[in-house]
């Protein structure tokens, strides 16, 4: 395991260290370009969501399938995966999912065996903006908004209903404050967090 943090110590990570920022910019070059900071019209979006603190967990290709095993491992031990998103390339499985805070401990115990598979990142936050309907200007807009506020994005999912990013847990409500200056909102629609969790048994 490699682990970038601790209790002690809040990781810091630069946006441009950022891996899915870094592939969208190589797939979409004009993407995250400073031109997109030129609109003059927020994009109407459902609402935001965010989420209590997460455990993100980076999932390494290699052969074997480790990815596979370690969210059956999860599984296994009734650990909820909050989120996730996976990528299959030349055969091998990778990704990162999100664990709640509180099964951190429970994980680390339960993944010993996969040691130097994954890497955790902590204190995560997630933040969902929805409905997405596929919108790349949408994404675009965001990572534009959040680069320039200097929040970190830890990582990116997205389906035709909904956007989710990832960044630091202390800088949620600074992320809210970045993304409400390129969407617009429904009125009197507050972003909203959790208010209970459903345990496995």
């Amino acid at each position: 395991m490699r682990t970038a943090g601790s209790n002690d110590e809040r990781i810091r990570i630069r946006p441009q260290q950022n891996i899915e920022g870094i592939l969208l910019h190589k797939e979409f070059p004009g993407l995250m370009d400073s031109s997109m900071n030129d609109y003059t019209h927020k994009l109407p979006v459902g609402g935001l969501k965010l989420s209590g603190e997460l455990v993100q967990l980076h999932l390494h290709p290699d052969v074997g399938d480790p990815a596979a095993r370690i969210l059956g491992c999860l599984a296994d031990r009734h650990i909820n995966l909050m989120l996730a998103s996976m990528d299959a390339l030349n055969g091998l499985l990778s990704g990162m999912c999100c664990i709640s805070a509180e099964d951190r401990q429970a994980a680390e115990i339960a993944l010993e065996p996969f040691s130097g598979a994954y890497t955790i990142l902590y204190p995560v936050g997630a933040l969902t903006i929805f409905p997405h309907r596929s919108r790349l200007e949408l994404i675009g807009r965001i990572l534009t908004a959040m680069n320039g506020a200097g929040l970190p994005i830890y990582g990116m999912a997205s389906s035709f209903s909904a956007l989710c990013l990832t960044t630091h847990y202390l800088q949620l409500d600074a992320a809210v404050s970045a993304v409400c200056n390129v969407v617009e909102l429904p009125e009197n629609h507050a972003p909203f967090r959790p208010e209970f969790r459903v345990h496995q048994l």
